[in-house]
């Protein structure tokens, strides 16, 4: 898939090209005894081509619904979703035409199917001319020629999302949605998935990913969005993210579990985020005076308390997610 001939590359504006959702609402009302659900409450967000954008927040939060508003799968209660230029809700047919989706587990796959022949039947379904030579040219991007003739249900799990990426591709879409793509993957096929994702969106087509392994998002979103409750609780680019909650600071590890009164002091001097688990006890210091990391360790050491270790602490996407979710419960 070349940049130069790629739909996203070619002609209109980053905002026509790419996608716009605003205001975005999806009620689901009372039945059978439950009351009325608001799963997702007026977000607003764009993805232009060529950029990632990951999408963050707790099980539960409004991601997938969103994203399967995104594919027409759900009607929203209100508010608009455009895709390179085309209205999602009015004329969904249209638009799916430019997308593509791997959601929920792989589900665009055929188990049973060869690879070859879910291509074929996928590229047949989505009317991809030149199919053959599309599909050839996914199958070798992806290094899927050695697996060809063998049922996607025999591959492990890394080769079926090869393949499901594969067939989101096959139309050449605007913008790919990936809903936890790297569950259950071993650390080979994450590092590929995560060199092949960035390779997509460098010849121009937007993605939108959500993951729950902050690593993987860190590692390749442009942006982030975090929702929570249903609404966006943080929309920035990863470097603004990044500076607008930088607090690098000192890990702290030590044998066993901590006193009521040995906790006391080291909160006192100013330890953070306190934690216990397999014999170990965990805590954070704030960078800066170094009397304070003194003043913690000092009744540790003086009540026999072994040290293990300390590590200068650099704020990552993981502590960001912890605070901004924790700060809106």
């Amino acid at each position: 898939m070349n940049l130069a001939t790629h739909p996203a590359a070619v002609g209109a504006s980053p905002v026509a090209e790419g996608l716009r959702i605003q205001d975005l609402r999806k009620v689901y009302p009372a039945r059978l005894g439950r009351a009325a659900h608001t799963a997702v409450q007026g977000v607003s967000f764009h993805v232009d081509p060529g950029e990632i954008l990951g999408l963050l927040g707790p099980n539960g939060a409004g991601k997938t619904t969103t994203l399967k508003m995104i594919a027409g799968l759900l009607q929203p209660t209100s508010g608009s979703i455009s895709l390179a230029g085309i209205d999602v809700v009015r004329d969904r047919s249209r638009a799916v035409q430019r997308l593509g989706a791997v959601l929920e587990g792989n589900r665009n796959l055929h188990w049973k199917l060869t690879i070859r022949e879910n291509l074929d039947y996928f590229g047949a379904l989505k009317g991809v001319s030149r199919l053959k030579e599309r599909a050839n040219d996914l199958i070798m991007r992806l290094d899927l020629q050695e697996h060809l003739q063998k049922r996607v249900g025999e591959l492990s799990r890394g080769l079926q999302q090869r393949v499901a990426i594969a067939i989101a591709l096959i139309n050449q879409p605007r913008v790919l949605l990936l809903d936890e793509p790297t569950l259950g993957l071993d650390v080979l096929a994450a590092s590929t998935f995560k060199e092949t994702v960035r390779a997509i969106a460098d010849e121009g087509c937007g993605i939108i990913l959500t993951t729950h392994q902050m690593e993987v998002a860190q590692a390749l979103s442009d942006r982030i969005a975090i929702i929570a409750g249903g609404k966006l609780a943080t929309l920035q680019s990863l470097d603004q993210l990044m500076s607008a909650h930088r607090t690098p600071g000192y890990d702290v590890r030590v044998r066993g579990e901590l006193s009521a009164a040995l906790k006391a002091a080291v909160g006192a001097a100013g330890g953070q985020d306190l934690s216990a688990e397999a014999g170990i006890s965990r805590f954070t210091l704030p960078e800066g005076d170094a009397s304070l990391l003194y003043r913690a360790l000092d009744p540790l050491r003086e009540a026999g308390v072994e040290l293990i270790g300390i590590q200068q602490h650099e704020t990552n996407l993981e502590d960001i997610y912890r605070r901004v979710i924790e700060g809106i419960a």
